[in-house]
């Protein structure tokens, strides 16, 4: 299923995915249902834990939709963890510096290229297809730019060879920049073009999370040329269709 996804970065194709802070199946599987290509678990801001994310990925598997976690830190020992599960991709938070995210990434493959341990979970059905697993797996990995200093080591970061795309997170970058929340700031704005630009200059897919649910916003920024576009959250969703009701 990852190697699906990379496929469509590399030929530039818009990958859309759908984000969940809520520990709900369900929901998840609802939201894979409606036409995303993955979906992003956030176990970073929200209740969502290890036994809760094995059961998102499994239930936005059934709908043909790759499951991707937003790791809470780049703690390599949890990443191996939801690995052996059977998530995808990992997206990998605030990335600043090129050595400690090169670590990091060494612990989600298998050797030699890695050095990831081996054992028998759901990523390879419990030790059935742990050959083509082991031969032929690789994370999608995104890390993701969120400070100054993230901006500044974009190039290098958008550079590494494991890299599938590289992910602006406005609403911690904009905060880190002094305007928390502000988007149209000229500092924010040019934070963005040089991430654009890094990711062009490696071949690598922009990405970014247009958090308010709006579809216009979304053509805009594929106009902008993101090509990994978050859409949205499942709690932002329900808020915006049920927001009009004191109205009445």
């Amino acid at each position: 299923m990852s190697q699906k996804l990379r496929s469509k970065l590399r030929q530039g194709v818009v990958v859309r995915v759908g984000w969940l802070t809520s520990n709900s199946p369900l929901v998840a599987e609802a939201m894979a249902s409606c036409g995303f290509d993955a979906l992003v678990v956030d176990m970073e801001h929200g209740p969502i834990d290890e036994m809760g994310a094995t059961a998102i990925f499994a239930s936005v598997e059934r709908r043909g939709c790759i499951p991707i976690v937003r790791l809470p830190s780049a703690e390599p020992y949890l990443a191996r963890r939801l690995l052996d599960s059977g998530v995808q991709g990992l997206m990998v938070p605030c990335v600043e510096d090129i050595a400690i995210f090169d670590k990091f990434v060494g612990h989600c493959f298998y050797p030699p290229r890695g050095c990831r341990g081996t054992g028998l979970g759901r990523g390879n059905l419990w030790g059935e297809e742990f050959e083509a697993h082991y031969k032929d797996f690789e994370p999608l990995i995104i890390p993701m730019i969120e400070t100054r200093r993230g901006v500044a080591v974009a190039e290098a970061i958008a550079s590494h060879i494991a890299v599938d795309a590289l992910f602006i997170g406005p609403y911690d970058l904009s905060a880190d920049l002094g305007e928390p929340g502000n988007f149209s700031t000229e500092v924010f704005e040019s934070a963005l073009a040089v991430t654009l630009d890094a990711c062009r200059a490696a071949g690598k897919a922009p990405g970014i999370h247009q958090i308010e649910p709006d579809f216009e916003a979304l053509r805009a920024r594929q106009d902008e040329g993101y090509r990994f576009i978050a859409f949205g959250t499942d709690i932002i969703a329900v808020r915006q269709a049920f927001k009009g009701l004191t109205g009445l």
